[in-house]
């Protein structure tokens, strides 16, 4: 049996869950065209409920006249066959999932024996709220009564072959085509006798949802490397990396894209999101709605609601207490609201899970030292005044780190030549076509600087490859080029490793080696698309006889006390004067500085060809109170020439270390089974911790319904706590399953730990309780 509820009930025994728990939502909605084309249509646009539709249309109803044509007596689906050979056993959801271009298996039992002269059937599948064969969306296929014969419909797309025929049964393989619209399905069987008017038809009460299939050949989404399928088509963990490009890590994620309600959802946001059935078949337009319908930009609002702010109010959820997509997804369709709060990383966690639940093979992907070029300019902005001070209203920003997505598919709507990994973003930063969304955009194209391709080439080439251009800005108003940086944007593009926990780097997917001739090039063909494409800012570049290095404490445990040190090189024959301004500013990880933590100044002379070290110490009272949760800082250091006048700038972010969480859960659980597990934090730093949380979220097959443990005392310094929980494994194939748990509290967040548990005495293997990975093999 598939898996069918996340619950074990009170007999050990897993309770049967209803189709479609959301269902009553899974309607087409029309409010945002209709609304657009005014309340008065008469005169311009014809329009039919969907009620009036099928009152018209009979060939939608059920028809049981009397009569001696064939009457269906019960369809069998084959569920599990089914679901097993099309990859979809382990979805929660109830309803027959297949994919689009393979055959899946049904047999009809009739009232009477077949009369293979004068019985005629026909298969009819409707798709959409109005299907009309005249749009390719209602499909009606003759059946050839005959064993091991074939037949289609009258646009040749979907094809049906009687694999076996009795006296009064027939058994029939329909295959979908391989650009099949995806969704839900209503199935019909047609019956009437030859020469006579005598329909009877039946209609099977559940329907069937048929989604992408990266298995077959003809499938846009094909994925011919079992191991690729396994990793972004079947994973339901992963890790996402975050941090910053000096010290990073792979923060667990449960995207659970099999648990329920997240195949229902996904279909929900294409509804939701008015997406018409002619670019349901088409992974680009699906990509693109789910970008959008991701956020809750743009109306009627989507999943998740963005917030980057210091502060957040009582009853929401911060973005970085969230584990996995199932409770913000369960969350959302059960209020049909917004849910409180994401960044950047949860947006694309949250993307990962609806399209790999669609079949779309998909991966989350961060770039550290991410640009946001606001103005197209394909240059990132900084600008100071004459004493060295930032103008920040005037700049682009950098992200410590942005997370995006990348899926899988051919470009049918670009030249050939750009098929494959396709990068989009669902985080709220720029509206592409009039909606907040970007992407897909070919990784061809943005790495050979393709900027004038769709979609949104040009604003991920300058997050990974435009070039930090710093401007002094004089007292009347002009504006000096006093540094450019090539090196500056784009490091380290990062995502899980195929089969392992690890990071697989993706830099040169998106770019040439940083500096090479190949990557200039391609900047400089990419300048004429910019704003100031007729400006040639590289010749405007002045003389810097002065280079900085710095080494930051990204080792230092937060509340300790931190050293920061500077290496300023003069570079010329003679000797530079220069007055020196080091500060230091808590940080959002958008790149956007907050409260000031500490500020020196100092008065340099450093003789030709030699290098001068200054130091700055934070004692750990001085940023305490004005720390980030995040424990991330901003550095700034401001070099003036006091006899030339000439600027030289450093900005660089660092964050301290954190402790670690233990999560201990016996190496092997016994399924259906409850099993002792704990989760045990440490304070090692010098602070007192207070508000503290540990949480899990659900649909990991081992916590089923998550948990969030508030701590409602003070921790210590040195102090341990310990919470107890419960692990019942529902996931009946056989390989382990990681458990991530974190703690939050008021001073420090994303303290993470996790542990491994090998599912075991699950009942013996049929032909449905293969492991995932057995598809693979």
């Amino acid at each position: 049996m598939p898996r069918r509820s996340r619950d074990a009930g009170e007999d050990g025994c897993r309770p049967v869950v209803k189709r479609g728990r959301y269902s009553f939502r899974m309607t087409r909605s029309r409010a945002k065209r209709q609304s657009r084309l005014s309340k008065e249509t008469e005169g311009r646009v014809k329009t039919l409920s969907d009620d009036d539709f099928k009152a018209k249309f009979k060939v939608l109803e059920v028809e049981e006249k009397p009569g001696a044509s064939l009457k269906v007596m019960s369809m069998d689906v084959h569920f599990l066959q089914n679901r097993k050979e099309h990859h979809t056993k382990e979805y929660d959801q109830l309803d027959l999932i297949l994919r689009r271009g393979q055959a899946f298996k049904m047999t009809i039992a009739f009232d009477r024996e077949i009369d293979q002269t004068y019985d005629q059937v026909v298969l009819q599948v409707a798709y959409g709220d109005q299907p009309k064969e005249s749009k390719g969306t209602l499909v009606r296929i003759p059946v050839v009564l005959a064993k091991n014969k074939n037949s289609s419909d009258m646009s040749d797309c979907w094809n049906v072959s009687t694999v076996d025929l009795s006296e009064k049964s027939v058994t029939l393989a329909l295959t979908s085509p391989p650009d099949a619209c995806i969704g839900k399905y209503s199935l019909f069987v047609e019956s009437d006798l030859k020469d006579q008017d005598v329909v009877k038809r039946y209609k099977y009460e559940d329907g069937i949802i048929i989604i992408f299939n990266p298995w077959c050949k003809d499938d846009t989404v094909y994925m011919e490397d079992p191991k690729w399928r396994k990793e972004y088509v079947l994973n339901e963990t992963g890790n996402v990396w975050v941090g910053s490009y000096y010290n990073n890590r792979g923060r667990p994620w449960n995207f659970g894209q099999f648990s329920e309600p997240c195949l229902e959802a996904a279909l929900y946001l294409l509804d939701r999101g008015e997406l018409a059935d002619s670019g349901r078949n088409s992974p680009v337009s699906i990509v693109r709605i789910i970008s959008s319908m991701a956020n809750s930009m743009d109306e009627p609002g989507g999943v998740l609601e963005g917030r980057w702010t210091s502060e957040y109010p009582e009853g929401c959820t911060r973005p970085w207490v969230w584990t996995g997509s199932v409770g913000i997804l369960k969350k959302f369709m059960e209020t049909d609201q917004s849910v409180q709060y994401g960044q950047c990383w949860v947006f694309s966690c949250l993307v990962t899970t609806l399209l790999r639940s669609l079949g779309i093979p998909t991966r989350s992907v961060t770039n550290f030292e991410s640009a946001h070029d606001t103005d197209c300019s394909m240059t990132i902005d900084y600008h100071y005044d004459e004493d060295g001070n930032p103008d920040d209203y005037l700049n682009d920003s950098k992200w410590n780190f942005h997370v995006w997505n990348e899926s899988w598919f051919k470009r049918r709507d670009l030249p050939s030549g750009y098929d494959g990994w396709q990068a989009h973003d669902a985080t709220p930063q720029e509206s592409s076509e009039g909606v907040m969304r970007c992407g897909p955009a070919p990784l061809k194209a943005i790495k050979e600087g393709h900027v004038y391709l769709n979609y949104d080439v040009g604003f991920i080439f300058s997050e990974v490859n435009g070039d930090k251009v710093n401007w002094k800005i004089h007292k009347n108003g002009n504006m000096e080029v006093i540094g450019i940086d090539t090196y500056a944007v784009g490091k380290n593009i990062s995502t899980k490793a195929i089969g392992s926990e690890m990071r697989e780097d993706l830099t040169l997917q998106y770019k040439y080696p940083e500096g090479s001739k190949e990557e200039r090039k391609v900047v400089t063909f990419v300048q004429q698309f910019g704003s100031k494409r007729k400006k040639n800012i590289y010749n405007m570049d002045s003389i810097r006889e002065v280079v900085m290095d710095h080494f930051l404490p990204n080792e230092t445990l937060i509340g300790d006390d931190a050293e920061i040190k500077v290496d300023i090189k003069n570079k010329s024959e003679d000797e530079v004067v220069l007055d020196v301004r080091m500060s230091v500013a808590n940080a959002y990880y958008t790149g956007i500085a907050g409260f000031k933590v500490k500020t020196e100044t100092m008065h340099c002379v450093i003789p030709g060809d030699q290098v001068k070290t200054v130091t700055m110490q934070i004692t750990g009272a001085e940023y305490e109170k004005r720390m980030n949760p995040e424990g991330r800082f901003q550095l700034c250091v401001h070099a003036k020439n006091v006899k030339n006048g000439r600027l030289y700038v450093l900005s660089d972010v660092f964050m301290l270390a954190i402790p670690d969480l233990i999560v201990d859960i016996p190496a092997v659980s016994p399924y259906l089974t409850d099993t002792d597990g704990k989760v045990e934090f440490k304070n090692t730093t010098k602070l007192t911790l207070t508000n503290g949380m540990f949480s899990c979220d659900a649909g990991n097959g081992l916590v089923q319904e998550g948990f969030e443990v508030p701590i409602k005392k003070s921790i210590a310094p040195g102090e341990s706590v310990v919470e107890k929980f419960i692990i019942h494994p529902t996931k009946r194939y056989h390989r382990r399953r990681r458990l991530h748990v974190k703690f939050n509290c008021d001073q420090i967040v994303d303290v993470e730990g996790s542990a491994y548990t090998k599912i075991v005495n699950t009942p013996p293997k049929d032909d449905d309780e293969t492991d995932s990975s057995d598809d693979e093999d």
